[in-house]
């Protein structure tokens, strides 16, 4: 543990549901002990919207890892009092804000999971877009439209709101940027982002006692595929209809595909359940929903495969905990998964966008009993990445970042 004690302010965004960077987030603020990093939250009125981050909040400051104060007290410690004041998202300048306005100073510190509001550029490789240029930037809102199903001038504004916020970070010379991977670190830069940026080895941790596989785990395949994620498009979840129709076809036999994971927005449900109705394949899938940690690992591991269609990510937990798991992968090759854990065993890569190419290639690697094959060889690397990811190796690369030290082979 290092000797002196890091005492940083902690701003949140406005949080409406969990999501990977807020579990990323109070995990953190749970083992931060260990590289003596010591945060108190700042909140507002109204900014944590999600009842269970709230009680998670509430429960780091119980088990002491977390002191929680108010924006709103109208006691605001001197600028001495922190070493730092870190925003735990890239929505870096409302959070900024407010905790000026209430007399909150000290040295600005921003991490960023993915770019603010666009989330990453990885739909333009449905085009064929692998290295976007700000030519690039202009079409997006027109392939995002069409793959994600939402109204051009949506996208626009979203994308213009990333520009002016990346370039307001960029003009501001006190602050310091975390870019969680690689991934997140070629995105900055295609926005322009020159200054520079801490990358970790490591941002997460695995919980190894969780994948010790209980007795109950151990039965046969009980589905073709699982699909884990929000119910949107980001995630590829209105792909899924189209995916499992084509397998359906391409395998000759009827499907069980589980479906594991929450919606955030009614009208992805309603043209979920449409395509479902067009492609004909409500009887292959199985809706499970939200699952316990513990009932959606036993599922993963009774699935052949994690079907992960997802265009939206910078590193992807779900991948990590599928791999730990010793179930492959058959995902679209985003910069996450191609940069990140394509040359890990088990993980099988198919185009961007095509639901019929990754369909393709499901079925040729169960023809060739690949899927099946890969878990064995997957066994050691689940204990490998287990000991390569810990919440302790995250934490000590976390005090780098505030300490401005730089970590050592990683990207910058």
């Amino acid at each position: 543990m290092s000797s002196d004690p890091l005492r940083m302010a902690l701003l949140f965004p406005r949080i409406g549901v969990p999501s990977g960077g807020v579990e990323v987030t109070l995990k953190v603020i749970e083992h931060a002990h260990t590289a003596n990093v010591h945060y108190t939250a700042f909140l507002s009125k109204g900014n944590i919207l999600s009842a269970e981050v709230t009680r998670r909040l509430h429960d780091l400051s119980r088990a002491g890892h977390l002191e929680l104060r108010s924006l709103a007290d109208g006691d605001m410690p001197p600028a001495t009092a922190y070493d730092g004041m870190v925003v735990s998202s890239e929505f870096w300048i409302p959070a900024l804000t407010k905790a000026w306005r209430a007399g909150l100073r000290a040295p600005l510190f921003v991490k960023f999971h993915q770019l603010p509001y666009v989330g990453t550029l990885d739909v333009l490789k449905a085009v064929g877009v692998q290295e976007p240029t700000p030519m690039d930037l202009v079409r997006f809102p027109f392939i995002a439209a069409r793959i994600l199903r939402a109204p051009v001038p949506y996208f626009a504004f979203q994308v213009g709101a990333c520009a002016l916020s990346v370039r307001a970070l960029a003009r501001r010379r006190d602050a310091r940027v975390m870019a969680v991977t690689p991934v997140t670190s070629k995105n900055l830069r295609a926005f322009g982002y020159r200054a520079p940026l801490f990358v970790p080895r490591v941002h997460v941790g695995m919980e190894a006692e969780r994948f010790r596989a209980p007795s109950t785990s151990n039965g046969p395949i009980e589905y073709d595929g699982v699909y884990v994620g929000r119910f949107h498009p980001h995630k590829g979840f209105l792909d899924l209809p189209a995916l499992i129709a084509r397998m359906k076809r391409r395998l000759g036999r009827p499907l069980r595909i589980a479906v594991c994971g929450s919606p955030q927005f009614s009208r992805h449900v309603e043209l979920f359940d449409d395509l479902v109705r067009t492609f004909g394949v409500r009887e292959d899938l199985v809706m499970l929903r939200y699952l316990s940690q513990e009932k959606l690992y036993e599922t993963m591991r009774r699935s052949r495969a994690l079907l992960y269609p997802s265009y939206v990510d910078a590193f992807s937990i779900t991948v990590l905990e599928s791999l730990c798991l010793g179930v492959p992968v058959v995902a679209y090759a985003i910069d996450a998964l191609r940069m990140l854990w394509g040359s890990r065993k088990g993980v099988f890569l198919s185009s961007v966008g095509d639901p019929q190419a990754l369909a393709e290639l499901y079925a040729e690697l169960e023809a060739q009993g690949r899927l099946d094959g890969a878990r064995e060889a997957m066994r050691t690397q689940a204990q490998d990445l287990l000991r390569e990811y810990t919440w302790e190796r995250a934490v000590a690369y976390e005090r780098d970042f505030y300490e401005g030290r730089s970590p050592s082979g990683a990207g910058r």
